[in-house]
């Protein structure tokens, strides 16, 4: 399951994988649970009352408290609830084990990540809701059907049911029961719904490639038929060298008249996918694509300057959207703090410069170790961001290593830049 999965994510998922990513990237991150004070203090005189903070409303009926408790109980081993829940699954439904490739570690990942976000969530249809519909599209790229989603459901609160032993109660049952039935009816009618105007993936072949650095490679594709998207989404991609697993990938360019499609891919430790893409892939290829996800970073409707905060291949869907921008001679200023282990990394640093040349609004910092690769300070961009001005009315997009997203979203939120201004995708890397 995907940073975008549930239950039938159980079946092939559709998270943020551990190659590269533009995307969920990111994803929205789950709000934290809103129960409120159980009572106010007695009020003194020497003690003014307490006003209650209000509690969220539920608002999909289920038992959003019974599904947190549960889930509280299993945290030090939810490994083992997703370890569990794919050997029940296949041995209820030996052909679902055709839905996956042939390493599990990344799947089981996702599935309980997906768990958090979806329990995290579960009493918010506004929130839950839309995250459902987009998993219950995205499975359409794994051969997920109707037929897998019940099975699905009996392996998933079996290997809860288990983990909890014991502790496992009525009410938990129920409510396992519900949020499943939910969630598998959001996603399968989303499921429907997408497969009357697109199809499950599409077929690209690669028409460029190139090592620019011993890991990094830059590849364009042409996709078969129509691919719309927009920049800075992000789509997740398969190549025949490893059949069935799929890394998600920004789009480093925006829609071009002649279609293509580039990305860049830098190989992660022992990556599946991502060191086929880069060691093994020549023009050729081809390649499917799942459906575009993501935010449209390059949004008309935003009045915005935008600041982008990036490092390591995060600077994909910023090189899209500058040029969107470019091409429709948008107003808005645009600072890109861009950075890298050294000078080397600092790869797209020139097409940047280029673009700049063009659109006179952009300005460019780039961000390097004073001490080269042995020194990965996290907190070294969001110090020197911080410290460069003031962006609290600007629209804030991060992508890059965890370290370097979750320190300059910390400075960015101490000066005061609202949340909802703030687009976050995570590459887990530098």
């Amino acid at each position: 399951m995907q940073g975008r999965q549930n239950g039938a994510a159980a079946v092939a998922d559709a998270g943020q994988e551990g190659d590269t990513r533009s995307g969920p990237a990111g994803e929205d991150t789950p709000s934290p649970d809103g129960a409120s004070g159980a009572g106010t203090a007695a009020g003194t005189e020497a003690e003014p009352e307490r006003a209650l903070e209000p509690q969220p409303a539920n608002t999909t009926g289920l038992d959003d408290e019974a599904l947190r408790e549960s889930l509280t109980i299993v945290e030090d081993h939810l490994d083992t609830v997703g370890t569990d829940f794919y050997a029940q699954l296949f041995t209820i439904a030996p052909e679902t084990r055709e839905l996956f490739g042939a390493g599990m570690a990344v799947q089981r990942s996702r599935l309980v990540g997906a768990l958090v976000r979806i329990v995290g969530n579960a009493g918010d249809r506004e929130s839950l809701q839309p995250y459902l519909e987009g998993l219950g599209r995205d499975h359409r790229k794994f051969g997920v059907i109707d037929q897998h989603y019940a099975p699905v459901g009996t392996a998933l609160i079996l290997a809860v049911r288990r983990s909890l032993g014991d502790a496992w109660t009525p009410r938990h049952e129920k409510a396992w029961i519900d949020a499943y039935d939910y969630i598998a009816g959001v996603m399968v009618g989303a499921a429907r719904r997408d497969a009357v105007i697109s199809p499950p993936w599409w077929d690209a072949e690669v028409v460029y490639h190139r090592r620019i650095l011993d890991d990094l490679a830059i590849m364009q594709v042409r996709p078969h038929t129509d691919y719309p998207y927009r920049p800075g989404q992000y789509a997740y991609v398969t190549t025949p060298r490893r059949p069935k697993i799929w890394r998600a990938y920004s789009m480093a360019s925006a829609p071009r008249d002649d279609g293509l499609l580039e990305f860049h891919v830098r190989t992660v430790g022992a990556g599946w996918v991502s060191s086929a893409l880069v060691w093994r892939t020549e023009p050729g290829d081809v390649l499917h694509l799942g459906a575009p996800q993501g935010h449209d970073v390059a949004t008309p409707r935003s009045e915005h300057d935008l600041l982008c905060i990036t490092g390591g291949t995060g600077i994909a869907p910023v090189l899209a959207t500058l040029q969107e921008l470019e091409q429709r001679q948008d107003g808005r200023r645009v600072h890109v703090f861009y950075a890298g282990r050294d000078r080397d990394h600092l790869y797209a640093l020139p097409h940047l410069e280029s673009i700049g040349v063009r659109y006179r609004r952009l300005t460019v910092v780039p961000v390097v170790s004073p001490d080269g690769p042995t020194d990965r300070s996290p907190d070294l961009m969001g110090n020197i961001v911080s410290a460069y001005g003031d962006w609290r009315k600007h629209r804030v997009y991060v992508a890059g290593p965890t370290g370097m997203v979750s320190t300059s979203l910390e400075r960015l939120r101490q000066q005061g830049v609202p949340d909802e201004q703030i687009v976050v995708d995570d590459y887990g890397l530098w």
